[in-house]
């Protein structure tokens, strides 16, 4: 009986090590999973976003002249948000195409493509007013 008595009292913080040495490091390659996760679909969710706002600004433009210079305006801005090490990581390129030239034609199809760092690219396409 004292025999039982003494592995029941010497067994009592087993589970809680256990626990901790077997699943700690589970936990922690999860989070660090889920964490790059999101930072992936964060940066693809700011790319189309930025890609939208820049062809945006060149559509609703009210001149010819002035729209190249609002597209890559939206990027001159958001580049001016970004710290000094988001800008040499993620250098951001904006190219314009369109579906015929002159772009600023009414009903022309204006494509916005934008490059992020070496391996993300996301676009968007806008119609030029017809009523212009």
């Amino acid at each position: 009986m004292r025999v039982i008595n003494f592995i029941n009292k010497s067994d009592e913080g087993s589970a809680i090590a256990e626990f901790v040495i077997f699943t700690l490091p589970f936990f922690t390659a999860f989070l660090i999973l889920i964490t790059a996760i999101q930072n992936q679909s964060m940066a693809i969710s700011e790319s189309k976003n930025l890609a939208r706002q820049s062809v945006r600004a060149f559509v609703s433009s009210p001149n010819e002249e002035l729209a190249m210079v609002r597209a890559f305006q939206v990027i001159e801005i958001y580049k001016s948000k970004q710290s000094r090490g988001a800008k040499k990581e993620r250098a951001i390129e904006l190219n314009l195409s369109c579906a015929f030239y002159p772009c600023f034609m009414p009903g022309n199809l204006v494509t916005a493509t934008i490059k992020v760092g070496n391996d993300q690219t996301a676009s968007a396409s806008e119609y030029v007013d017809l009523w212009r």
